[in-house]
């Protein structure tokens, strides 16, 4: 915990709404002896976070999770949760092959999302890239063997179609573009020619009950990556995916658009994009698991 964080959390003059949103972070903190603060600032009264789960700096593969528009570290326990589970699923799967290797997740709450309305520019995706492309440079600087994987969702597959755009992707070696909001015709591009030099391996996919993903390009970044040539697309609505400890099993679909699953009016589960037993969630593992093991 940084000297900024302590200091923010013992600042009577800040919003309650902020102070709750910092105790959200701390309680993370507390709760797992092997998550780091990577770095924290406050920016117009909003804090920011980065949180690692495991040694970013000694793990064969790190893998950033970024949220979606909308969203503040009053969800910060549910990515999370995601994140570490993220982690072990792939540790847990790269045991199973006879090949196990140091993993950790990051969950990558440094940037304004904005709104539901900014979503349709790209102002907020171009700003958050500039910022995540220093973490990454950084990181990579210290361990510049590390395999970087970037697992994006929503507004956030926005923010990596610019790190292309503005040929700042460089550290980046895998990525997953998951109910995107789309990108502008020059970032497939960029994206396109990364794949073909063999730059970086692209995956990409979204529920067919997704209505919301589909409203992100009606803006100003009208291109579903999924259209792109040479990204790989994968299912998430429902049948068989890898097992996390080998085999195949059956996964369930992805029901809306919701990052997280949640239980309905009803009392039924309704899976969201990284729920455990989600076709699309157990696939990403798997290509994850091969990330770390294939250096893919």
């Amino acid at each position: 915990m940084t000297e900024e964080f302590r200091a923010a959390l013992a600042n009577a003059d800040l919003p309650e709404t902020a102070l709750a949103r910092l105790r959200r972070v701390q309680d993370v903190l507390a709760a797992d002896p092997q998550a780091r603060l990577q770095s924290f600032w406050m920016s117009d009264g909003e804090p920011y976070a980065v949180v690692s789960f495991g040694d970013i700096d000694q793990a064969d593969l790190v893998v950033y999770l970024l949220h979606g528009t909308e969203t503040t570290l009053d969800v910060f326990e549910d990515w999370a949760n995601a994140a570490q589970r993220t982690c072990m699923d792939v540790i847990r799967s790269c045991v199973s092959r006879g090949e196990p290797r140091r993993v950790a997740t990051v969950a990558w709450f440094g940037w304004d999302s904005g709104t539901h309305v900014t979503t349709l520019a790209t102002k907020h995706a171009t700003i958050g890239a500039a910022r995540l492309a220093v973490d990454l440079d950084r990181l990579k600087a210290r361990t510049p063997r590390t395999h970087i994987a970037l697992v994006t969702y929503s507004y956030s597959s926005t923010l990596l179609g610019e790190l292309f755009a503005m040929n700042i992707a460089s550290a980046v070696s895998t990525a997953f573009s998951i109910a995107s909001a789309g990108v502008t015709q020059a970032a497939s591009i960029a994206i396109g020619d990364a794949i073909t030099r063999g730059d970086v391996v692209v995956y990409a996919t979204e529920g067919a009950d997704d209505s919301i993903a589909p409203l992100g390009r009606l803006g100003q970044h009208p291109v579903d990556p999924r259209d792109i040539p040479g990204v790989i697309g994968y299912d998430c609505d429902g049948g068989e995916a890898p097992g996390i400890e080998g085999g195949v099993v059956v996964g369930v679909a992805v029901q809306g658009h919701a990052s997280q699953s949640s239980i309905d009016e009803h009392g039924v589960r309704r899976a969201g994009y990284f729920d455990e037993h989600a076709q699309g969630y157990l696939t990403m593992v798997d290509y994850l698991a091969d990330a770390a093991t294939d250096g893919r």
